[in-house]
């Protein structure tokens, strides 16, 4: 379904758009947003990549998409802090 996207533990990593430790629920699973170095990263099975990439939210009652698939650079950052 993704055989392109990046693979971090077997898992693909999707972008929190804030970089905070948000919690969040895809499919009936609550999981909460892992910040390292300014990046905001969920590992999902890739299961759950399309309910994630459809979540909506945002400040105020905004409806925007909420998480994205991450480039390498980003991927990078946040698993060592350097790109």
């Amino acid at each position: 379904m993704y055989p392109d996207a990046i693979r971090v533990d077997g898992k693909i990593p999707l972008m929190y758009y804030q970089p905070i430790p948000k919690m969040v629920v895809i499919n009936g699973k609550q999981m909460v947003c892992d910040v390292r170095h300014a990046v905001s990263m969920l590992l999902l099975d890739e299961a759950d990549v399309p309910a994630a990439l459809a979540a909506e939210g945002g400040c105020c009652g905004g409806k925007r998409k909420i998480f994205s698939m991450p480039g390498q650079e980003a991927v990078n950052v946040w698993l060592t802090g350097n790109r």
